[in-house]
Protein backbone atom coordinates (compact mmCIF):
# COMPACT_ATOMS: atom_id res chain seq x y z
CA UNK A 1 0.00 0.00 0.00
CA UNK A 2 1.41 3.18 -1.11
CA UNK A 3 1.47 5.88 1.36
CA UNK A 4 -0.96 7.68 -0.72
CA UNK A 5 -3.28 5.29 -0.12
CA UNK A 6 -2.91 5.25 3.48
CA UNK A 7 -3.71 8.62 4.18
CA UNK A 8 -6.80 8.78 1.60
CA UNK A 9 -7.92 5.79 3.80
CA UNK A 10 -7.11 7.73 7.12
CA UNK A 11 -9.17 10.56 5.77
CA UNK A 12 -12.25 8.29 5.68
CA UNK A 13 -11.78 7.15 8.59
CA UNK A 14 -11.85 10.16 10.10
CA UNK A 15 -14.37 11.40 7.94
CA UNK A 16 -16.88 8.26 9.38
CA UNK A 17 -16.14 8.96 12.86
CA UNK A 18 -16.77 12.33 12.37
CA UNK A 19 -20.62 11.00 10.69
CA UNK A 20 -20.99 8.91 13.36
CA UNK A 21 -20.45 11.05 15.79
CA UNK A 22 -22.87 13.29 13.96
CA UNK A 23 -25.72 10.73 13.72
CA UNK A 24 -25.07 9.76 17.23
CA UNK A 25 -25.65 13.37 18.60
CA UNK A 26 -28.48 14.23 16.10
CA UNK A 27 -30.31 10.89 17.96
CA UNK A 28 -29.27 11.77 21.23
CA UNK A 29 -30.79 15.40 20.40
CA UNK A 30 -34.05 14.18 18.80
CA UNK A 31 -34.54 11.92 21.95
CA UNK A 32 -33.70 14.66 24.20
CA UNK A 33 -36.41 16.56 22.20
CA UNK A 34 -39.00 13.37 21.75
CA UNK A 35 -38.66 12.35 25.86
CA UNK A 36 -39.03 16.21 27.17
CA UNK A 37 -42.15 16.84 24.94
CA UNK A 38 -43.43 13.23 25.74
CA UNK A 39 -43.25 14.56 29.69
CA UNK A 40 -44.34 17.83 28.99
CA UNK A 41 -47.26 16.59 27.17
CA UNK A 42 -47.32 13.76 30.37
CA UNK A 43 -47.98 16.63 32.92
CA UNK A 44 -50.32 18.61 31.20
CA UNK A 45 -52.63 15.91 31.26
CA UNK A 46 -51.95 14.64 34.46
CA UNK A 47 -54.81 17.08 36.09
CA UNK A 48 -58.32 15.85 36.98
CA UNK A 49 -60.48 17.50 39.50
CA UNK A 50 -63.60 16.20 40.37
CA UNK A 51 -66.64 17.39 38.99
CA UNK A 52 -68.81 19.88 40.91
CA UNK A 53 -66.23 21.52 42.16
CA UNK A 54 -67.29 25.39 41.50
CA UNK A 55 -70.63 26.27 40.28
CA UNK A 56 -71.67 29.63 38.95
CA UNK A 57 -73.02 32.55 40.73
CA UNK A 58 -74.25 35.67 39.47
CA UNK A 59 -72.39 38.10 41.48
CA UNK A 60 -68.86 36.72 42.22
CA UNK A 61 -68.62 34.65 38.73
CA UNK A 62 -68.59 31.55 40.68
CA UNK A 63 -68.00 29.74 44.27
CA UNK A 64 -67.46 26.81 45.66
CA UNK A 65 -70.16 24.16 45.70
CA UNK A 66 -71.47 23.79 49.20
CA UNK A 67 -70.98 20.04 50.70
CA UNK A 68 -68.92 19.15 47.83
CA UNK A 69 -66.17 16.82 48.57
CA UNK A 70 -63.81 14.98 45.54
CA UNK A 71 -60.15 14.22 44.69
CA UNK A 72 -57.71 16.62 43.04
CA UNK A 73 -55.11 14.45 40.79
CA UNK A 74 -51.88 16.16 39.28
CA UNK A 75 -48.51 15.00 38.39
CA UNK A 76 -47.29 16.72 41.74
CA UNK A 77 -50.17 15.70 44.12
CA UNK A 78 -53.13 13.23 44.77
CA UNK A 79 -55.50 15.22 47.64
CA UNK A 80 -58.65 15.24 48.53
CA UNK A 81 -60.86 18.67 49.08
CA UNK A 82 -63.88 18.90 51.60
CA UNK A 83 -66.45 22.17 51.31
CA UNK A 84 -69.00 22.62 54.17
CA UNK A 85 -72.14 23.37 53.57
CA UNK A 86 -71.72 27.55 53.59
CA UNK A 87 -69.41 27.42 50.77
CA UNK A 88 -65.61 27.54 52.16
CA UNK A 89 -63.18 25.09 52.76
CA UNK A 90 -63.47 22.35 55.62
CA UNK A 91 -60.96 22.58 58.26
CA UNK A 92 -60.32 19.83 61.14
CA UNK A 93 -58.76 22.10 63.20
CA UNK A 94 -60.88 24.90 63.06
CA UNK A 95 -62.23 25.44 67.20
CA UNK A 96 -66.02 24.52 67.48
CA UNK A 97 -66.50 27.44 70.04
CA UNK A 98 -64.69 31.27 69.26
CA UNK A 99 -61.13 31.24 70.88
CA UNK A 100 -59.04 34.52 71.11
CA UNK A 101 -59.64 36.80 68.66
CA UNK A 102 -62.16 35.68 65.06
CA UNK A 103 -59.73 35.91 61.58
CA UNK A 104 -61.30 35.76 58.34
CA UNK A 105 -58.32 35.04 55.87
CA UNK A 106 -59.37 35.97 52.48
CA UNK A 107 -57.58 34.88 48.93
CA UNK A 108 -57.31 32.72 46.06
CA UNK A 109 -56.06 28.88 44.98
CA UNK A 110 -52.92 29.95 47.16
CA UNK A 111 -54.63 30.67 50.96
CA UNK A 112 -57.38 27.88 49.87
CA UNK A 113 -54.65 25.63 49.24
CA UNK A 114 -54.76 23.68 46.29
CA UNK A 115 -52.96 20.81 45.99
CA UNK A 116 -52.62 20.04 49.96
CA UNK A 117 -55.32 18.67 52.26
CA UNK A 118 -57.92 19.81 54.43
CA UNK A 119 -55.42 20.20 57.12
CA UNK A 120 -52.34 20.93 55.57
CA UNK A 121 -52.99 24.78 54.87
CA UNK A 122 -51.55 27.43 56.45
CA UNK A 123 -55.04 28.07 57.69
CA UNK A 124 -55.29 25.14 59.30
CA UNK A 125 -51.94 25.12 60.60
CA UNK A 126 -52.54 28.52 62.41
CA UNK A 127 -55.42 26.81 63.92
CA UNK A 128 -54.00 23.90 65.20
CA UNK A 129 -50.98 25.48 66.62
CA UNK A 130 -52.18 29.51 66.91
CA UNK A 131 -54.65 30.86 70.21
CA UNK A 132 -57.21 32.46 67.97
CA UNK A 133 -59.41 31.37 65.25
CA UNK A 134 -59.23 31.16 61.67
CA UNK A 135 -61.58 30.72 58.97
CA UNK A 136 -60.38 30.46 55.33
CA UNK A 137 -62.90 32.30 53.15
CA UNK A 138 -60.38 31.78 50.48
CA UNK A 139 -61.67 30.60 46.77
CA UNK A 140 -59.50 29.52 44.05
CA UNK A 141 -59.21 31.95 40.67
CA UNK A 142 -60.71 34.94 42.93
CA UNK A 143 -59.35 38.44 42.62
CA UNK A 144 -59.28 41.33 44.46
CA UNK A 145 -62.72 42.50 42.81
CA UNK A 146 -64.11 39.40 43.58
CA UNK A 147 -62.60 39.29 47.16
CA UNK A 148 -64.29 42.81 47.76
CA UNK A 149 -67.11 41.80 47.17
CA UNK A 150 -67.42 38.48 49.22
CA UNK A 151 -66.10 40.43 52.06
CA UNK A 152 -68.96 42.75 52.05
CA UNK A 153 -71.25 39.39 51.73
CA UNK A 154 -69.82 37.85 54.67
CA UNK A 155 -68.30 40.03 57.62
CA UNK A 156 -72.40 41.15 58.25
CA UNK A 157 -72.84 37.25 59.51
CA UNK A 158 -69.33 36.30 60.54
CA UNK A 159 -68.35 39.61 61.96
CA UNK A 160 -64.63 38.78 62.87
CA UNK A 161 -62.27 40.91 64.45
CA UNK A 162 -59.65 41.09 61.77
CA UNK A 163 -59.45 40.25 58.17
CA UNK A 164 -56.26 39.13 56.28
CA UNK A 165 -56.94 39.75 52.62
CA UNK A 166 -54.03 37.51 50.76
CA UNK A 167 -52.83 39.30 47.85
CA UNK A 168 -51.42 36.85 44.97
CA UNK A 169 -49.49 39.32 42.85
CA UNK A 170 -49.22 36.45 40.34
CA UNK A 171 -52.11 37.67 38.31
CA UNK A 172 -54.15 39.45 40.98
CA UNK A 173 -53.75 42.85 39.75
CA UNK A 174 -53.83 41.74 36.27
CA UNK A 175 -57.23 40.09 36.28
CA UNK A 176 -58.95 43.13 38.22
CA UNK A 177 -58.63 44.95 35.09
CA UNK A 178 -60.68 41.56 32.80
CA UNK A 179 -64.07 40.63 32.71
CA UNK A 180 -62.17 36.57 32.78
CA UNK A 181 -59.20 35.74 34.47
CA UNK A 182 -56.20 35.36 32.66
CA UNK A 183 -56.15 31.40 33.55
CA UNK A 184 -59.71 30.42 33.94
CA UNK A 185 -62.49 30.55 31.30
CA UNK A 186 -65.36 31.80 32.92
CA UNK A 187 -66.72 35.50 33.56
CA UNK A 188 -66.29 37.63 36.35
CA UNK A 189 -68.00 41.05 37.70
CA UNK A 190 -65.60 44.13 37.00
CA UNK A 191 -65.27 47.20 38.40
CA UNK A 192 -63.86 50.65 36.78
CA UNK A 193 -63.10 53.63 38.54
CA UNK A 194 -65.42 56.51 38.54
CA UNK A 195 -65.15 60.11 40.09
CA UNK A 196 -66.58 58.40 43.33
CA UNK A 197 -64.66 54.96 42.86
CA UNK A 198 -64.51 51.74 42.03
CA UNK A 199 -67.72 51.35 39.96
CA UNK A 200 -69.19 47.68 39.76
CA UNK A 201 -70.03 46.22 35.67
CA UNK A 202 -70.78 43.07 34.29
CA UNK A 203 -73.30 42.12 37.23
CA UNK A 204 -75.14 40.15 36.95
CA UNK A 205 -72.23 37.86 35.19
CA UNK A 206 -73.00 36.33 31.96
CA UNK A 207 -72.96 32.64 31.92
CA UNK A 208 -71.51 32.88 28.31
CA UNK A 209 -71.23 34.73 25.49
CA UNK A 210 -68.29 37.30 24.61
CA UNK A 211 -66.39 39.35 27.74
CA UNK A 212 -66.86 43.12 28.37
CA UNK A 213 -63.14 43.19 28.27
CA UNK A 214 -61.41 40.19 28.00
CA UNK A 215 -57.62 39.42 28.67
CA UNK A 216 -54.52 39.22 26.75
CA UNK A 217 -53.59 35.65 25.14
CA UNK A 218 -50.93 34.84 28.13
CA UNK A 219 -49.19 36.18 30.88
CA UNK A 220 -46.27 37.63 29.11
CA UNK A 221 -48.74 39.92 26.71
CA UNK A 222 -50.35 40.76 30.07
CA UNK A 223 -47.16 42.05 31.51
CA UNK A 224 -45.57 43.31 28.11
CA UNK A 225 -48.33 45.05 26.67
CA UNK A 226 -48.05 46.42 23.57
CA UNK A 227 -43.83 46.12 23.99
CA UNK A 228 -41.90 43.80 21.56
CA UNK A 229 -40.27 40.53 22.77
CA UNK A 230 -37.34 41.93 21.82
CA UNK A 231 -36.20 38.32 21.06
CA UNK A 232 -32.75 37.23 18.93
CA UNK A 233 -33.69 35.16 15.63
CA UNK A 234 -31.51 32.33 17.72
CA UNK A 235 -34.26 33.07 20.49
CA UNK A 236 -37.03 32.54 18.07
CA UNK A 237 -35.61 29.53 16.56
CA UNK A 238 -34.85 27.58 20.27
CA UNK A 239 -38.61 28.83 21.27
CA UNK A 240 -39.89 25.99 18.83
CA UNK A 241 -38.93 23.28 20.47
CA UNK A 242 -38.81 21.93 24.20
CA UNK A 243 -34.70 21.22 23.95
CA UNK A 244 -34.36 25.09 22.79
CA UNK A 245 -36.51 26.81 25.17
CA UNK A 246 -34.94 24.51 27.86
CA UNK A 247 -31.38 25.90 26.89
CA UNK A 248 -32.96 29.67 26.24
CA UNK A 249 -33.92 29.37 29.81
CA UNK A 250 -31.14 27.48 31.14
CA UNK A 251 -28.61 29.79 29.49
CA UNK A 252 -29.90 33.46 28.56
CA UNK A 253 -30.41 36.31 31.10
CA UNK A 254 -33.81 38.02 30.71
CA UNK A 255 -33.74 41.20 30.09
CA UNK A 256 -34.68 43.69 32.83
CA UNK A 257 -38.05 45.30 32.07
CA UNK A 258 -39.07 46.79 35.54
CA UNK A 259 -38.39 50.04 34.30
CA UNK A 260 -41.28 50.27 32.17
CA UNK A 261 -43.61 48.82 34.65
CA UNK A 262 -44.83 52.32 36.72
CA UNK A 263 -46.30 53.85 33.52
CA UNK A 264 -47.76 50.29 31.89
CA UNK A 265 -49.20 49.22 35.06
CA UNK A 266 -50.33 52.64 36.68
CA UNK A 267 -54.46 52.30 35.82
CA UNK A 268 -54.17 48.72 37.58
CA UNK A 269 -52.80 50.00 40.38
CA UNK A 270 -55.17 52.75 40.84
CA UNK A 271 -57.98 50.16 40.73
CA UNK A 272 -55.99 47.63 42.97
CA UNK A 273 -55.68 50.64 45.56
CA UNK A 274 -59.46 52.03 44.72
CA UNK A 275 -60.33 48.18 45.57
CA UNK A 276 -58.21 48.28 49.26
CA UNK A 277 -60.12 51.17 50.27
CA UNK A 278 -63.51 49.54 49.72
CA UNK A 279 -62.50 47.17 51.35
CA UNK A 280 -61.06 48.74 54.67
CA UNK A 281 -64.24 50.46 54.55
CA UNK A 282 -66.80 47.97 54.93
CA UNK A 283 -64.13 46.28 57.00
CA UNK A 284 -64.10 49.12 59.88
CA UNK A 285 -68.06 49.22 59.24
CA UNK A 286 -68.00 46.16 60.54
CA UNK A 287 -65.27 46.90 63.29
CA UNK A 288 -62.88 44.55 61.58
CA UNK A 289 -59.35 45.67 61.35
CA UNK A 290 -57.84 45.02 57.79
CA UNK A 291 -54.50 43.60 57.42
CA UNK A 292 -52.68 42.87 53.84
CA UNK A 293 -50.24 39.62 53.07
CA UNK A 294 -48.59 39.90 50.12
CA UNK A 295 -47.93 36.44 48.46
CA UNK A 296 -46.02 35.56 45.34
CA UNK A 297 -45.64 32.35 43.23
CA UNK A 298 -42.92 30.16 42.56
CA UNK A 299 -41.01 32.42 39.78
CA UNK A 300 -40.39 34.98 42.08
CA UNK A 301 -38.89 32.89 44.55
CA UNK A 302 -36.94 30.32 42.80
CA UNK A 303 -36.39 32.28 39.28
CA UNK A 304 -35.27 35.98 40.48
CA UNK A 305 -34.83 38.35 37.45
CA UNK A 306 -37.27 36.60 34.98
CA UNK A 307 -39.96 38.19 33.06
CA UNK A 308 -42.66 36.97 36.09
CA UNK A 309 -40.06 37.37 39.09
CA UNK A 310 -39.95 40.74 37.72
CA UNK A 311 -43.44 41.66 37.33
CA UNK A 312 -44.07 40.57 40.58
CA UNK A 313 -41.61 41.92 42.55
CA UNK A 314 -43.14 45.63 41.18
CA UNK A 315 -46.64 44.59 41.99
CA UNK A 316 -45.15 43.46 45.60
CA UNK A 317 -43.74 46.85 46.17
CA UNK A 318 -47.15 48.65 44.95
CA UNK A 319 -49.07 46.60 47.09
CA UNK A 320 -47.40 47.03 50.21
CA UNK A 321 -46.93 50.84 49.20
CA UNK A 322 -50.44 50.74 49.08
CA UNK A 323 -51.05 49.17 52.18
CA UNK A 324 -48.72 51.43 54.27
CA UNK A 325 -50.95 54.83 52.32
CA UNK A 326 -53.93 53.27 54.35
CA UNK A 327 -52.03 52.88 57.13
CA UNK A 328 -52.76 48.73 57.06
CA UNK A 329 -50.41 46.12 58.97
CA UNK A 330 -48.67 44.46 55.92
CA UNK A 331 -46.73 41.49 55.71
CA UNK A 332 -44.53 40.70 53.23
CA UNK A 333 -44.80 36.86 52.40
CA UNK A 334 -42.99 37.08 49.23
CA UNK A 335 -39.89 38.11 50.37
CA UNK A 336 -40.07 35.53 53.54
CA UNK A 337 -40.46 33.08 51.19
CA UNK A 338 -37.79 33.52 48.76
CA UNK A 339 -35.03 33.80 51.67
CA UNK A 340 -36.43 30.84 53.32
CA UNK A 341 -36.30 28.81 50.45
CA UNK A 342 -32.52 29.82 49.50
CA UNK A 343 -31.40 29.04 52.74
CA UNK A 344 -33.45 25.67 53.36
CA UNK A 345 -33.71 22.80 51.70
CA UNK A 346 -37.15 22.12 51.71
CA UNK A 347 -39.40 22.46 48.50
CA UNK A 348 -42.17 25.51 49.04
CA UNK A 349 -43.67 25.42 46.15
CA UNK A 350 -44.70 22.25 43.85
CA UNK A 351 -42.17 22.42 40.79
CA UNK A 352 -44.96 22.01 37.87
CA UNK A 353 -48.03 23.38 39.40
CA UNK A 354 -46.88 26.43 41.11
CA UNK A 355 -48.82 26.48 44.49
CA UNK A 356 -47.67 25.96 47.96
CA UNK A 357 -46.40 22.59 49.34
CA UNK A 358 -47.18 21.59 52.63
CA UNK A 359 -44.02 22.40 53.43
CA UNK A 360 -44.54 26.18 51.88
CA UNK A 361 -47.44 26.41 53.96
CA UNK A 362 -46.01 25.36 57.20
CA UNK A 363 -43.33 27.81 56.65
CA UNK A 364 -46.19 30.65 56.45
CA UNK A 365 -47.76 29.50 59.16
CA UNK A 366 -44.57 29.40 61.91
CA UNK A 367 -43.56 32.90 60.17
CA UNK A 368 -46.78 34.25 60.73
CA UNK A 369 -47.17 33.36 64.72
CA UNK A 370 -44.05 34.62 65.18
CA UNK A 371 -45.17 38.25 64.09
CA UNK A 372 -48.54 38.32 65.66
CA UNK A 373 -48.81 42.28 64.54
CA UNK A 374 -46.86 43.73 61.48
CA UNK A 375 -46.03 47.55 61.99
CA UNK A 376 -48.06 49.99 58.96
CA UNK A 377 -45.14 51.67 58.81
CA UNK A 378 -42.58 49.29 57.81
CA UNK A 379 -43.52 45.86 56.21
CA UNK A 380 -41.92 42.99 57.85
CA UNK A 381 -39.17 41.42 55.44
CA UNK A 382 -37.28 37.94 56.58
Amino acid sequence: MTATDTMGSRRKRALFRALAICVSLGAALLGAELFLRWRQHTIAGSEHLDAGFIRYDPVLGWRLTPAWTGRHQHYDFDVHYTIKTDGFRFDPAQPKDRRGRLIAVVGDSFTFGLGVEDDQTFVSLLNRDGTNTFVNLSVPGFSTDQQALLIEETLPSLRPDEVWLVVYVGNDLLDNQYSRPLQLNMAKPLFELGPDGPVLRNVPVPRSGQPLRPPPADLAAAVLGDAPQRSSRWERVLDRFALGRLLRDTLVSPEDRSAEFPERFRPAMHLFAALLDRIRQHSGKARAELKILVLAGRSFVEEPGSLSSQYQQFGATEVLAAGRKLSLPSWDLASMLRHEQQTSPRRLYFRHDGHLTFEGHSIVKEWLLERPGASPAEPLRR
